[in-house]
């Protein structure tokens, strides 16, 4: 069964996966021990709700392009992917800046396998869900 800690173990880049929900709140989410985060904790939700933002946008597009299937946006510090898992949630991966040429397509495979989705529709999003700790 698909997991954050199956995501992260993915592939040794991996910094940080979680499950982001419509309004940019961490479901559930988990940073690589011995990683430590580029952005500010004050500033992680709105980050996340701009990159949730980013990832729904476009769907005009779907009829004639097909649907997205993940966006990877590379900057000099970090890689991050966004994933849809339905029509409210994504999967926000970030790695370090080094070639992860197929690990798109591998979580894409983890994804139809299942269970992230699977563990989303079990969540109650008026549940608190403490953001991720570094020392997970």
């Amino acid at each position: 069964m698909t997991s954050i800690e199956q995501v992260l173990k993915k592939n040794p880049s991996v910094r940080f996966a979680a499950i982001i929900g419509p309004d940019g709140k961490i479901i559930k989410g988990e940073m690589r021990s011995e990683t430590s985060s580029l952005e500010p904790a004050s500033k992680a939700e709105q980050l996340y709700l701009d990159w949730t933002k980013m990832h729904k946008s476009g769907h005009y597009w779907n009829k004639y392009l097909g649907a997205r299937r993940y966006l990877l946006d590379k900057r000099e510090r970090v890689n991050i992917y966004t994933f849809n898992l339905d029509e409210k949630h994504i999967l926000l991966v970030s790695t370090d800046p080094v070639d992860t040429s197929n690990l798109g397509d591998e979580i894409l495979e983890m994804i139809s396998r299942n269970s992230l989705l699977e563990r989303v529709s079990h969540h109650n999003e008026k549940d608190e869900i403490p953001p991720p700790s570094s020392s997970s």
